[in-house]
């Protein structure tokens, strides 16, 4: 993206104790790597006008001791135990005014890597109102969710659920990104899944954060 800028706020959603995973998921190593850090500077690659935010809950001082957050203003969500929406209203909420949206990123989606991120701000320069990639017809992230989302995001989403339901029942206003890149929509919830991400490097012959 550089030298454009992009004008929405990177969010990363990153607060959860991941309970499915049996441990500090944030901290699984992913080629030595920790997980987060993948997610992290993928999003650095690109050149945000407005600082990229990091919602961290459980644990935070722990995740933030061993990553490098260089380039993000971490927001620490006291209320993670309220699930996923607590942490995506505190972004909104800290999201500057002037920003044009919100580019949601989930912390346990290591694969997800800088073209992508441009294919979806590339739609939503274009006045997309919702924009996501997708991999053989399944949604992914990152997704980016016009400012005029704003009142519903805060008022409409609970639990874990995140904003699918408000794109669930607005589909006309989502612009998919088709990608033939399944790490859009391959995320880590239980320890197994690491050995899948691990696999599926080796079979495709990829490197991540790319």
């Amino acid at each position: 993206m550089k030298p454009d800028t992009a004008d929405p706020t990177a969010i990363v959603l990153a607060a959860g104790k991941g309970a499915r995973y049996e441990g500090l998921k944030q901290l699984a190593k992913v080629k030595d790597k920790p997980l987060l850090q993948y997610v992290l500077d993928s999003i650095q690659k690109i050149n945000w006008k407005f600082e990229p935010l990091l919602i961290l809950g459980c644990c935070a001082d722990r995740i933030l001791n061993q990553i490098d957050s260089k380039g993000f203003r971490t927001v620490k969500n006291d209320k993670w135990k309220d699930g996923m929406s607590a942490s995506l209203k505190k972004g909104v909420e800290e999201t500057p005014d002037t920003s044009s949206g919100f580019m949601f990123f989930l912390g346990d989606m290591p694969l997800v890597n800088s073209k992508v991120i441009e294919k979806v701000l590339k739609k939503a320069a274009e006045g997309a109102s919702i924009v996501a990639p997708s991999f053989r017809g399944n949604r992914g992230f990152p997704v980016f969710l016009h400012r005029r989302w704003k009142d519903k995001l805060l008022d409409e989403v609970s639990g874990d659920k995140g904003a699918r339901e408000i794109i669930k029942r607005n589909r006309e206003d989502l612009t998919p990104v088709p990608t033939d890149d399944q790490g859009v929509v391959l995320d880590i919830n239980r320890k197994s899944d690491l050995f899948r991400i691990n696999s599926y490097l080796v079979e495709e012959g990829k490197e991540i954060g790319l």
